[in-house]
């Protein structure tokens, strides 16, 4: 039985996702098959959950490689709520896919739970790329900050 997903903003970002060639009904179809999977496994209300697993794969950065002469310098990059939102949304249907289940939706929805349970690969990419960005951070910093030169100079 097909029961359209709550007017919730997430959830249609969730569906326009994993949209494919147009198939907006498909696609929340699948959404509304994911939510009644995450019910049915966890006896909980499945849109907090849902809600809860996207914010938490949601990195606060990303990194972006800059080549300077023959040295690639890896500079962080902070993500607006937007942009934090579409990647947790990526990483997990990204990760979703190794997940085992012959469907879209008994993939999606044991992601999401493994996303809570903090069993997910979605959380180790996002753990990855922050250790990243807070080893590279200095970059940033170092074309705000003054140079050591300034400093004994006294221009600043």
């Amino acid at each position: 039985m097909f029961i359209p997903p709550a007017n919730d903003p997430l959830l249609e970002y969730l569906t326009s996702a994993i949209l494919q060639n147009g198939h907006r009904a498909r696609a929340a179809h699948l959404v509304s098959r994911m939510l009644l999977h995450i019910h049915a496994s966890t006896r909980a209300p499945p849109v907090p959950i849902v809600r809860e697993a996207i914010m938490s794969a949601s990195p606060a950065v990303r990194v972006v490689s800059h080549r300077h002469a023959t040295k690639t310098v890896f500079m962080p990059i902070a993500l607006t709520e937007k942009q934090r939102v579409h990647a947790g949304v990526k990483a997990i249907i990204a990760a979703s896919e190794s997940k085992p289940g012959k469907t879209v939706d008994v993939r999606l929805a044991r992601e999401m739970i493994a996303v809570v349970q903090g069993e997910s690969r979605a959380l180790e990419e996002k753990v990855r790329v922050h250790k990243l960005a807070m080893v590279n951070r200095q970059v940033t910093s170092s074309a705000t900050a003054p140079h050591i030169t300034d400093v004994y100079s006294g221009e600043i």
